[in-house]
């Protein structure tokens, strides 16, 4: 039952980024959708776990959810700032050096906190 509240959490999430997209792209609209799904879904489940109990939390969820965060603010940034720059570049080699740096970037945050965050076992 735990699972089933967390995923309808996680649809209800995806559907409302989708349906407020405004302007956005379709597909860009549900790529942000899955990434605020699975983070309100992490969220959904620690609330939920330190109020009523469950057992599909893990004992380290609450670090996966900052390093998740913290990757993706990092890919993010850093891709919307190499995009932005005013460079004699075509937009579109802007934005594949922009999504190459954020991507790296990002992944370096993301191996640099699981290393740092969860214990060598």
């Amino acid at each position: 039952m735990d699972a089933v509240l967390c995923l309808l959490v996680m649809a209800g999430t995806w559907l409302w980024v989708v349906k407020q997209r405004g302007e956005w792209n379709l597909l860009l609209a549900n790529l942000a959708g899955a990434g605020s799904g699975v983070v309100t879904g992490i969220v959904f489940t620690l609330i939920y776990d330190a109020i009523i109990g469950t057992s599909m939390a893990t004992p380290n969820l609450h670090r996966s959810l900052v390093v998740f965060i913290t990757s993706a603010g990092v890919l993010a940034g850093v891709w919307l700032w190499i995009a932005n720059r005013r460079q004699p570049e075509h937009p579109v080699a802007r934005q594949l050096l922009g999504a190459v740096c954020g991507l790296a970037a990002g992944m370096a945050t993301l191996m640099f906190l699981a290393v740092n965050y969860f214990p060598h076992t």
